[in-house]
Order: structure tokens, then sequence, then C-alpha cells
């Protein structure tokens, strides 16, 4: 009796619906129909940019939830220096560790100018690149792309936090469970963080912000930026999107096609370039 009532619960078609019929590799047949799906927004949402502008504050509100910018910071009142590992004609290089969330401690390097700096910025590398790479200690990058050293020689303090890689050095064996994934770090976290209303991309700004909350309390006063690279590019881009103290932005390399536009909050005018921009943030 159980094993009719079973199959005949399986019979069931709800309203609006119907069975699948649908053959072949079902998961490829969905990718990409998410792909195209959100290919014609992305090329439908120029269209609409100039409706959207100056409801900012809401919109920014709404960005911080989608990528999970959501926990409260955890206050400290300068990055513990635990090292000196280069020193320049006018600026010092240190490793450096920060609080950002509770149990969430960021790293990098901070390069120090020798007098006041200009300004302070948060220097951000590629996903596969490291803050000694573009600070100029590390091989890897040509002279004109290691844009932390230019900044800091250029009289700018600057702040680099070491980003989650791609590497999936702990996907194959050897490794405790002797398991082959092929998982990137960066995955594995976002899957994790996914489940609980978190992103990848939220923690890597939660890193920019706590340093920002730094610049702003730091003496004497200045201008505060972001700029990156790649997935640096990225994170500096929804840093000045979702927290206005920070007066301009730089992302290079980040988007391969499409326009990125920023406004400018001294005029109200924007402009758009596709494989890098300048963006001055907004203010709400």
């Amino acid at each position: 009796m159980k094993a009719h009532w079973m199959l005949a619960a399986l019979m069931l078609v709800l309203p609006g619906t119907k069975p699948l019929t649908r053959t072949g590799d079902i998961a490829s047949q969905m990718l990409d129909g998410i792909d195209g799906y959100l290919r014609r927004q992305l090329a439908a949402s120029p269209a609409h940019r100039e409706a959207r502008w100056g409801q900012e504050a809401g919109r920014r509100e709404r960005f911080r939830q989608i990528i999970g910018l959501v926990d409260e910071r955890t206050p400290f009142e300068s990055p513990a220096k635990l090292g000196l590992v280069a020193e320049a004609a006018s600026y010092k290089v240190y490793t450096v560790r920060w609080p950002v969330l509770r149990g969430v401690d960021a790293e990098g390097l901070l390069l120090e100018p020798n007098g006041a700096p200009v300004a302070r910025v948060v220097a951000l590398p590629d996903a596969d690149g490291t803050p000694e790479m573009i600070a100029g200690l590390a091989p890897g990058l040509p002279r004109a792309a290691q844009f932390a050293r230019r900044l800091a020689e250029s009289g700018y303090l600057v702040l680099v936090p070491t980003l989650v890689d791609r590497a999936a050095t702990v996907s194959v064996p050897p490794n405790p469970l002797d398991w082959i994934t092929n998982q990137s770090r960066r995955e594995f976290l976002y899957r994790m963080a996914f489940q609980m209303g978190r992103h990848v991309a939220g923690y890597e700004v939660q890193k920019v912000l706590a340093a920002v909350d730094w610049f702003t309390r730091s003496a004497p006063a200045g201008p505060v930026g972001v700029a990156g690279y790649g997935e640096g590019g990225l994170v500096a881009l929804y840093s000045a999107a979702a927290d206005t103290r920070i007066d301009a932005a730089l992302s290079v390399a980040t988007f391969s096609s499409g326009k990125v536009c920023g406004r400018s909050r001294s005029t109200g005018t924007y402009g758009g370039c596709s494989r890098s921009s300048v963006m001055p943030s907004s203010r709400a």
C-alpha cells in the first residue's frame, strides 16, 4: 500500500509544470542558460544607468548586502608592524597585520613614507599576485606594473593586503584526506560563505574598509584611495561603491569588455572606459 502511495505521489504533476524530458548534459545546459541571461542583463544595463544616478544611498546598502558586507568590523589603533623587510630612499616597507572581523585578520605590506604622506591608499594585487610583487620586492611584474612601489615613491602611504589566491595546492595530494578536487581556495571559501549569506568579495572588501577606518583616524588628514589590478581591481571597485569615505578608486584590467562608469563627487559627471577606470566615488 505504501509503495502505491509513493508511486502516485511521484506521478503527480504540479499545476503549471510538466515532466522534465530534457536530454543531454542538463547541468551544462543550465549553466549556459544562466550565462546567457547574465550577458543579456549586462548588455541592457547601460540603457538604464542614466535614470539611476542620484539613487546611490539605497542602492549602496543593497550592494553591501549582496556581497555580504554586513558584519561589524573590529576596531584597532593601527596595524601591527611585524618586521622591516625593505628600505628605500624615501620610504620603508614593513610586514603588517590588522584585525578585520572577529576571528579574521588581514596581513600584507605597509609602505610608509619617511615624511607626512600626500594621501593614503590601499593597493590590491590580483588574486594570483602577492603584495611583494606590486611593491617591487619579488619577481613577476615589470617595474611599470609595480604600482604600490610607484605610489610609495610619490609620497603615498600604501597598505597592501594579501588576497585569497586561486591556487588549488591543498586540493590535490598530498593532503590530509588524500582527495583530488582541484578546488581553489577562493572557490572553497565562496562555497562555504554563500551558505551563510556572505561572499569572498565581501571579506576582501572588509580588509580594505578596515584599513580605511585606520586611514580616516590618522593625522594629518588627507585623501583616501584604493587601487587594484585584476581581482584586486574588482575589490577596489566594490570598496569605493560601498563606502563614501573613499575619495578615488583605480581599477585596472578588471573587465575584459563593457563600460565601467564612475561619478565625480565634485562635479556630478561620469564617464567610462573598457579595461581600466579611474573612479571617484560618489557621496550620498
